[in-house]
């Protein structure tokens, strides 16, 4: 299986503002591939839609979720 397309692979991003955070790769898309429909939803910065603690919560979870049981 191609490590791309493997489940629980992450990749590191940074938005406008500069922050860093892990981000399922899966879940990544090119800006040209998104509609304007899409882009309405769109924020240049997590700041403007979470706390520290609580982009740190969502992290923490999405690892838990690729623990082995």
């Amino acid at each position: 299986m191609d490590r791309r397309t493997k489940p629980g692979v992450y990749v590191r991003v940074k938005d406008r503002s500069g922050k860093e955070f892990i981000c399922p790769l899966d879940a990544l898309r090119r800006p040209e591939s998104v509609t304007e429909d899409e882009l309405k939803n769109c924020l240049d910065s997590a700041d403007e839609a979470f706390s520290d603690s609580e982009i740190f919560a969502i992290i923490k979870n999405e690892f838990k979720k690729d623990e082995p049981r």
